[in-house]
């Protein structure tokens, strides 16, 4: 059996690429990068956004399973374990040769065979589905559109965050201001004055300025976001449907 055009992007399908911004904290298992505002790995912890799955019952007992190393184009199979009547869950469906003809496959997951990481599928014709399996491209346009909603509902859910200096010797003060009365730009200057290790400050404004993202801590204060670390974020109730809400795992 050969594939034909059996995945578009191995990263895309596999390991989608996204982050939480503005919440202090990391997407993680599948999708995990750095958020662009704030992302920690402090005691806030991370979230995990799960991939929507769909579920099938096995026809009959031990199907073989097809299997394709990423670094190659053919496919093989391997005996399965499954029993007639048991359930599992598939991610998105491709098609691939076989002699003439053209059979679906469902993608089950990556596992290591015979030393080489490998994506493990099961024919269509040996299940029986719940419901549409998507193709490769309509699950990782779905999995990017999810990631998407709960980051835009944390960064609308997020009142403050709690922050403190990552240096033992404290983290340095500016000030914005204005050039004159009629600039519309902000400046900002250093201080002699610094805020001390281990004291905590709410903020609930970031500006940015060129490349350098400031912490409002009040007072006219300033913190250069680089100098501080996320102690924790607090967040209103999220609201989001419960399709989304059910794909989030808090670590």
């Amino acid at each position: 059996m050969k594939t034909k055009k059996l995945f578009t992007s191995l990263a895309a399908a596999v390991m989608l690429s996204a982050g939480l911004a503005g919440t202090g904290m990391a997407m993680g298992q599948p999708v995990h990068a750095a958020g662009t505002t704030q992302s920690s790995n402090t005691k806030t912890g991370t979230i995990s956004v799960k991939h929507r799955t769909v579920s099938v019952t096995v026809n009959s007992d031990n199907p073989k399973l097809v299997v394709i190393a990423k670094d190659q184009t053919n496919t093989d199979q391997i005996d399965s374990n499954y029993t007639k009547g048991q359930t599992i869950n598939v991610l998105w469906s491709t098609e691939a040769k076989q002699g003439d003809k053209t059979v679906t496959l469902y993608y089950i997951e990556n596992r290591t065979i015979n030393g080489k990481d490998s994506l493990v599928f099961i024919p269509s014709t040996d299940v029986t589905t719940s419901g549409n399996v998507p193709t490769e491209s309509a699950f990782v346009e779905q999995a990017n559109n999810d990631v998407k909603a709960i980051q835009d509902a944390y960064k609308r859910s997020l009142q403050y965050i709690t922050v403190t200096p990552k240096s033992k010797k404290g983290a340095k003060i500016y000030y914005a201001y204005k050039k004159s009365k009629k600039s519309k730009k902000i400046t900002f200057a250093a201080s002699k004055k610094t805020i001390k290790y281990g004291k905590k400050y709410k903020s609930s404004m970031i500006v940015k300025k060129g490349k350098t993202r400031y912490v409002y801590i009040g007072k006219k204060r300033y913190v250069k976001q680089s100098a501080l670390k996320i102690v924790s974020a607090k967040h209103a109730p999220l609201n989001l449907p419960d399709d989304l809400k059910n794909l989030i795992v808090k670590n």
